[in-house]
């Protein structure tokens, strides 16, 4: 049987259950599917979004915590908070930090947050910057994802968006189609005996916007010197805006 992508009203609870499902080998996973890359491309999304080392910070759809964690440790004071909407995510987050706070030297706050990306529970302003690494393609509803970061940042602050883009070339995109849509699976399946979870993420990115697409989300949500960042030839993308 063919896979059939969850209808808009069914997405929330279906990508819930994917995601819980995954959990405790899902960075295991990203090394694998990412070949690593993954935290170049995160390590580059941080450089974009810290103006400076101190500041309260907002990772949406944070997962297993490796990104709000990275951001912790680029800044000597404040706090950084994760939301997720899957507790099986968080309790692999707080095990991460549990077991690396002894290493830590910085007094930066990390604070778990369960919690809706499209119903951010935080008031407005509350943050100095917001980002969401590959967790937009999994709500229902892009352009309020985005309008809840623009709301909850303060004026001057930066939201970012990391995802799939649109690979460029002649040889590349045919490649890398053939690579996300028939390999990804495969690995989900060896590494987390879950090929429909895996199958889930390439077919994701089928309603997903381009680059273009997102930034035009971001201009529609009122933030301004929106721009898009290119990486791993196209492949992922970028997005970059500055709340008014």
């Amino acid at each position: 049987m063919p896979f059939r992508l969850p209808a808009q009203e069914e997405k929330a609870q279906y990508v819930l259950s994917q995601f819980d499902r995954i959990a405790r080998g899902y960075d295991l996973a990203n090394d694998c599917i990412s070949m690593g890359m993954h935290r170049l491309w995160k390590n580059k999304a941080v450089k974009v979004l810290l103006p400076g080392d101190s500041g309260n910070y907002l990772d949406v759809c944070c997962g297993t915590g490796d990104l709000a964690m990275l951001i912790a440790s680029k800044l000597k004071s404040g706090k950084v908070t994760g939301l997720d909407f899957s507790g099986n995510m968080l309790d692999v987050a707080r095990s991460r930090e549990a077991r690396q706070r002894s290493a830590r030297t910085s007094s930066v706050e990390l604070d778990w947050v369960k919690g809706d990306a499209l119903n951010l529970p935080f008031e407005n302003d509350a943050f100095d910057g917001a980002i969401v690494s590959f967790g937009l393609r999994n709500v229902s509803d892009y352009q309020k994802g985005i309008d809840e970061m623009a709301r909850v940042v303060r004026p001057g602050g930066k939201v970012l968006n990391l995802d799939l883009g649109k690979p460029e070339g002649l040889l590349f995109p045919p490649a890398f189609a053939f690579y996300f849509g028939y390999i990804v699976p495969i690995i989900g399946q060896v590494l987390q005996n879950d090929r429909k979870a895996y199958t889930y993420l390439p077919e994701s990115k089928r309603n997903y916007p381009d680059p273009e697409g997102i930034s035009e989300l971001f201009r529609r949500a009122g933030l301004a010197d929106v721009k898009h960042i290119r990486l791993a030839s196209g492949s992922v993308a970028l997005t970059c805006g500055t709340v008014r």
